[in-house]
């Protein structure tokens, strides 16, 4: 009997923890029964973007680590060198007043923010240009990047070039020039698109686009006979005329912007596209 009350305290002990739990935790921390304790929402992932956008607006939205992104850019623009703000736009984004596309909106916006925080940089160093994109899933109701941005050097003044993305041709040309001396790097690139042509029945659409010297009608016929002149050397290579169609936008669809040396030399062009449909 003595031993069966030895054990008594230890009894009581026993159940007074066990009420002690209870009232805790039921009590102080709310979860009795069958709750379950709640876990908390997960933090939020930071955006670490620097700048972003939101549909069918020009205007940026930077973030605490632009100026360190900014800076690193800038780093990488030497004498010799151009900074390229590329403004990205959708298809159904609607042109800004005074622009001929969003994405030309977007990078003169970015510009503008630079010269500002930054007065000592010079203008003439930056060029803003555009591209059209495939539109993501949310950028309708979401923020999304549309710039990229690009160091490279400056041309060399009176030159040709040519580009090449895909199944589109892009012939850059000399102030206000619709020909010029026999250039040997146009005369390769249309000798060799010639013999793919021969191969193929693909068409060519060939539009010609100007800068914004001069008044509109005068380069809406500039913008045409750069586009002929590019259609009659297709043709002395043996490209039937009926294969070729050619359009003039003369200065309204500017790639890039006319302020500068540089967005103007890539106003200055001929695109040519090509439908692909291999011979069976």
């Amino acid at each position: 009997m003595s031993s069966r009350l030895a054990l008594l305290p230890i009894g009581l002990f026993v159940l007074w923890c066990v009420v002690c739990q209870q009232w805790y935790v039921c009590h102080i921390k709310q979860v009795c029964g069958d709750s379950t304790i709640e876990q908390p929402p997960p933090s939020p992932v930071a955006d670490t973007r620097p700048i972003v956008f939101s549909w069918d607006s020009a205007l940026p939205e930077t973030r605490p680590n632009w100026p360190n992104f900014r800076d690193s850019i800038l780093s990488k623009l030497s004498d010799g060198k151009l900074l390229e703000i590329v403004g990205l736009y959708f298809k159904d984004e609607k042109a800004p007043d005074g622009f001929s596309n969003m994405g030309l909106a977007r990078a003169a916006k970015v510009k503008e923010r630079l010269l500002a925080e930054l007065p000592n940089l010079n203008p003439e160093s930056i060029v803003v240009t555009s591209r059209l994109v495939d539109e993501p899933a949310d950028a309708r109701s979401g923020k999304f990047t549309a710039l990229d941005f690009n160091i490279k050097d400056k041309p060399k003044e009176d030159t040709v070039e040519i580009v090449e993305v895909d199944n589109t041709i892009t012939i850059l040309f000399p102030y206000a020039k619709s020909t010029k001396e026999p250039d040997p790097r146009v005369d390769e690139y249309l000798e060799k698109l010639a013999k793919r042509l021969l191969q193929t029945d693909e068409t060519v659409a060939i539009t010609g686009h100007t800068d914004d010297s001069g008044t509109v009608a005068y380069n809406q016929q500039l913008g045409l006979a750069r586009a002929k002149h590019v259609q009659d050397i297709l043709i002395s290579k043996g490209i039937k005329a009926e294969r070729i169609s050619i359009d003039s936008k003369g200065e309204l669809e500017p790639v890039a912007d006319n302020t500068t040396e540089e967005g103007s030399r890539l106003n200055r062009r001929v695109v040519l596209v090509l439908n692909k449909k291999e011979l069976t």
